[in-house]
């Protein structure tokens, strides 16, 4: 919720209304209630069937794995392309997708054969699909072709997928060194150093200064490694709350976007995400306004998207898309360029797939790029620990040799 002008409170609800031509349209919009958000739909030519608090929505409701979900629409969609009915297509899909699919897919086909459209099936599931997906099938429905659609929304899925396990793959090597890195400097001075610590003592020698002052680190370390775990679990609750709130989350990202390279990163990612969602959906008729909107939700970044959203104002009134796009600084000047050629050539699904492809190599790039800086300096950090502690470990065990 946000406060608007005047003391008002606005309050995000998702909606699923009919258009006069019986295409349904999902999306979400900001009102004061649930009846100014009903009127709010009737003014745009829509009739409302069903509004709910955005937060409420998806709250109770979990999503698939990515790559679970675009298995699942690759399946679907070569069963419809190899022209089984979609009862039927559904009906088959049970032996065919992950156990994740499990929960939602009884309710799908009953949906299904009770004569609802997949798009309304898949609002309706147990299990949140993401509205781009929803969106695009909607679309497929309405004319495009269902067995075309859900392809394109598995290629969607997919491409998301990937990039998600391309930054966990890219991480995976310093996540080790961390760790592997830690738990050598935790045993140094936890353990190897106390005891040398201890034989000194008993042998009636004096620490050296070196040891004297890794062993003191170690002790404070040691008193407050239990107060300082509850605090940092206090305010990773705290934080976690506190972002899981459309203000929190619009905050911490444009936060991030300012970081940089991280910014960077985010930056093309999201752009990437948000081009190739809206040329899905605009290759399978999806008007620009709910594209804009399902694209912005598609961007994984709120800060973006709330931008997007922003652009999608300007256009609705009239104002070119490259243009709304680069006002709001809603995507990287390299898609808002290929977004103007594909609106001057009359290509602009074309041109943002391409504006995707181009980010999201981008993205890797400067990913693999960070990754690769970061290695040196975990090594180099680690590594001066570890030289201080063997330092100090040194001149404790010389400390003990006899005199000459």
């Amino acid at each position: 919720m946000t406060s608007a002008a005047g003391g008002s409170t606005v309050t995000a609800y998702s909606f699923r209304a009919a258009r006069i031509d019986g295409a349904i349209e999902l999306g979400v919009l900001d009102a004061e209630s649930h009846e100014a958000a009903a009127t709010a739909l009737s003014e745009r030519g829509l009739f409302p069937m069903d509004i709910r608090v955005e937060s409420e929505s998806t709250s109770t409701r979990r999503g698939l794995p990515p790559r679970d979900l675009a298995l699942g629409l690759r399946v679907l969609a070569t069963l419809l392309e190899s022209g089984l009915p979609m009862a039927r297509a559904l009906a088959a899909l049970g032996d065919l997708v992950p156990e994740s699919w499990e929960a939602a897919l009884p309710s799908i086909v009953q949906a299904v054969r009770e004569g609802r459209s997949l798009a309304a099936a898949l609002v309706a599931a147990p299990i949140e699909f993401p509205p781009v997906v929803i969106g695009i099938v909607q679309a497929g429905e309405g004319g495009s072709g269902i067995a075309l659609a859900v392809r394109r929304a598995a290629e969607l899925t997919e491409q998301s997928a990937a990039t998600r396990a391309a930054v966990i793959a890219a991480l995976a090597y310093p996540c080790v060194l961390a760790i592997a890195g830690t738990a050598s400097v935790a045993l140094l001075v936890g353990v190897v150093l106390p005891r040398f610590g201890a034989i000194l003592a008993d042998l009636g020698q004096p620490l050296p200064p070196t040891t004297r002052f890794v062993l003191g680190l170690a002790t404070v370390a040691r008193a407050s490694a239990l107060p300082l775990f509850v605090l940092l679990a206090v305010t990773a609750i705290a934080f976690r709350a506190w972002r899981a709130t459309p203000v929190g989350a619009l905050r911490w990202h444009e936060l991030l976007l300012t970081i940089p390279l991280i910014g960077s990163v985010r930056r093309s990612a999201a752009t990437s995400r948000a081009s190739a969602a809206l040329a899905a959906l605009l290759e399978s008729g999806v008007p620009i306004s709910t594209a804009l909107l399902h694209g912005a939700r598609a961007s994984g970044d709120a800060a973006l998207a709330a931008r997007l959203l922003t652009a999608r104002e300007s256009v609705i009134l009239g104002q070119g898309i490259a243009r709304a796009l680069s006002a709001a600084n809603a995507m990287t000047p390299t898609a808002v360029r290929l977004v103007q050629a594909g609106e001057e050539t009359g290509r602009l699904a074309a041109m943002l797939a391409h504006a995707s492809t181009l980010e999201r190599e981008q993205a890797d790039r400067k990913l693999h790029a960070a990754v690769r800086l970061l290695e040196p300096a975990m090594i180099l950090i680690f590594g001066g620990m570890v030289a201080i502690v063997a330092a100090a470990l040194l001149q404790a065990i010389y400390s003990v040799r006899p005199s000459a």
